[in-house]
């Protein structure tokens, strides 16, 4: 994800909505920053660049037995059926575990795909040469039931935040009971720039700093090169226009960018589709800078077709991808089909989303956050904290769930700034709790109540409390979760909607928003049918079916409340559109639903003044558009007005 620096001023929002908005997102008490990891350095293998291709590559796939220490008492014998590449073709050992491999013109590594029930022994990946052995031994732990971790978005460089939270995160997921079995990072490991205009010095000091901590983790991590980690490192060899140009330093690091592994019955497949083509030129602070493009050359097309018509059989597939392959694949959806592609891991986009796309998606919101702004508060731009997804596959069956950084505890249901009427039921969860652990809850911190367990999911309990608005006055309310025996405390604030209809106002208000307004982030989406504007549940307009505007729609002073709402009533089933920041316009002053503003400060502080009016949301239920950081599904929207004169 691109970012640029704060600039000054945010004149539209005036100070008593910037305080609201402010306490609504921002979780409390602040995370303590934890100490730096010592970094650890591990040799790995490197590419041979001065050597000649060989004509063929030949080897045996060994399978080490009994004690698996390399002791004299050991057997080894030949495993079939392993694939083994070199990043553009895939072949499978024989009976004996034998292979014979003629590498590709612009081979680097031969590696194989772990299958599933086996650990490789030494190096997974081995620089080209016309003999290269690999060793497996026995899994020593079963593969049916697993936890693994998705992280994203890491972004490491010289801010210390980011030293800082990695090094939070490695302890975290180390100190999980039971331990994950692995680690998936999706992309951005770095950030550096995208137009490769960083120092070759930049890209190895902030690839150490990334090893030496994540070489901490107690199990293996298998990494996804993202745009921002792409270094200017040999690029007088590996020129634009080449499709390696960016990749040498990743590759010294941490190996092939295409590979695979298998884990009980999913192969996970990773891809880099970042190449750095010269063919893509944006205008950058008044100069053309080259990025790259992202779309999945033939060659690798190639690869990912073989890689996966090889696997083991039985298995289905999992990709890992800074983003949706279906949008940056060519024949993605046809390849998915034809080799059981079940789910996408994906990051770029710094939110946590769900898509069901012809091959669905998860995008795991991103560890970073913001490192580079504490302005953020850490949040990400959908107002999830910095974060990770942890998964548990028993067979073929996913669940999963997002983890805060240095959070236990999360309020599960009912997002910032939702409407609440009647008896509601609020869920938080509570990350391995201690002995004697349990959560309260307060409503506007007037006293604290026990919540109730309702459930053991993996890692976790889930509790649950139920409110009852109608002893609440209408506005908003804050309901906070702590646990009761640490500090830990979280809140969020929403909004009751008792539906108090008296008329408080003498003046009448103008409500406008755009429906699909142009946007470089989320398909432009008007409504396939008509669409009656609601306001607090009365109609107050149309929006037209296929049409692009902006709307304004006067409000006659008796529709008015103290809360008002937004909502749509759609003529056709699965219908929707996406459209700009709706606001309310009442004696002069704009203003917001709290989500929505809140999700405003957020975006100004992550990437300036410009990005103020940048987005909007998605209504109704249809696909495209997809949800990014700057268009959130949501169909109910509230404007809270002052009662005072």
């Amino acid at each position: 994800m691109e970012h640029v620096s704060q600039l000054s001023g945010r004149k539209r929002l005036g100070l008593l909505l910037f305080a609201v908005i402010t306490s609504v997102a921002i979780p409390r008490p602040a995370i303590a920053q934890p100490s730096i990891l010592e970094p650890i350095f591990k040799e790995t293998p490197k590419p041979n660049y001065d050597e000649p291709v060989p004509a063929e590559v030949s080897g045996r796939v060994l399978l080490r037995s009994d004690s698996g220490s390399g002791q004299p008492g050991d057997q080894t014998t030949g495993l079939k059926g392993v694939s083994v590449t070199d990043g553009y073709s895939v072949v499978q050992t024989d009976a004996q575990g034998n292979y014979k491999l003629q590498p590709n013109d612009h081979s680097v590594f031969v590696y194989i795909t772990r299958p599933s029930g086996y650990d490789v022994r030494g190096d997974w990946y081995k620089p080209l040469a016309d003999r290269v052995d690999f060793e497996l031994r026995g899994a020593a732990i079963g593969e049916e039931e697993y936890i693994f971790v998705h992280v994203t978005d890491t972004h490491v460089s010289t801010n210390v935040r980011s030293h800082q939270g990695l090094s939070r995160f490695v302890r975290e997921v180390n100190a999980l009971s039971p331990q994950p079995r692995f680690v998936v990072n999706s992309g951005d490991l770095l950030d550096l720039h995208k137009a490769l205009i960083s120092k070759p010095e930049s890209g190895r000091r902030d690839f150490r700093t990334y090893v030496g901590i994540m070489n901490h983790l107690a199990m293996p991590c298998y990494n996804v090169a993202g745009d921002h980690t792409d270094s200017s490192y040999r690029i007088g060899q590996f020129p634009r226009g080449d499709h390696r140009c960016g990749k040498p330093l990743y590759w010294e690091f941490l190996g092939p960018h295409f590979f695979s592994f298998e884990y009980g019955k999913i192969h996970f497949t990773s891809v880099d589709f970042g190449y750095h083509l010269g063919q893509r030129q944006i205008p950058v602070g008044g100069k053309l800078l080259e990025y790259p493009t992202n779309e999945v050359q033939p060659m690798h097309v190639e690869w990912i077709k073989q890689d996966l018509a090889q696997r083991t059989p039985g298995t289905f597939v999992v990709t890992t991808s800074e983003a949706d392959l279906g949008k940056h694949c060519p024949g993605f959806d046809t390849i998915a089909r034809e080799h059981d592609i079940r789910l996408q891991l994906v990051g770029d986009s710094h939110v946590v989303t769900h898509k069901a796309r012809p091959v669905p998606y998860r995008s795991g919101g991103a560890l970073a956050g913001c490192w580079w702004n504490a302005k953020t508060k850490q949040l990400c731009p959908d107002l999830s904290p910095q974060g990770y997804l942890i998964y548990r596959v028993k067979g073929d069956k996913l669940e999963h769930f997002y983890k805060g950084l240095g959070q236990r505890i999360a309020i599960t249901s009912h997002r910032v700034g939702a409407p609440l009427q009647g008896r509601v039921e609020i869920r938080a969860h509570l990350v391995q709790p201690r002995p004697g652990e349990t959560l309260q809850y307060t409503v506007n911190g007037k006293s604290w109540r026990a919540m109730r367990e309702i459930q053991r999911p993996f890692y976790r309990t889930l509790y649950s409390a139920t409110i009852e608005t109608s002893s609440l006055p209408d506005g908003l309310v804050e309901f906070a979760v702590r646990s009761t025996i640490s500090d830990e405390l979280r809140s969020r604030k929403f909004v009751v909607v008792n539906g108090d209809d008296s008329p408080q106002f003498a003046d009448g208000a103008t409500l406008t928003f755009a429906v699909s307004p142009n946007t470089s982030w989320t398909t432009p989406r008007p409504p396939a049918d008509k669409v009656d504007v609601l306001f607090n549940g009365m109609s107050v307009g149309v929006l037209a079916p296929e049409t692009r505007k902006k709307y304004s729609f006067p409000l006659p002073a008796s529709l008015l409340r103290k809360v008002n709402t937004l909502s749509f009533r759609f003529a056709r089933d699965r219908d929707g559109f996406s459209f700009g920041s709706p606001q309310l316009t009442f004696r002069g002053k704009v203003f917001r639903d709290p989500r929505d503003g809140a999700i405003r400060q957020v975006r100004l502080a992550h990437w300036g003044k410009e990005a103020e009016d940048w987005g909007g949301f998605i209504a109704g239920d249809a696909e495209p558009p997809d949800e990014s950081p700057f268009h959130r599904k949501q169909n109910v929207f509230c404007f809270l007005l002052p009662t005072a004169e």
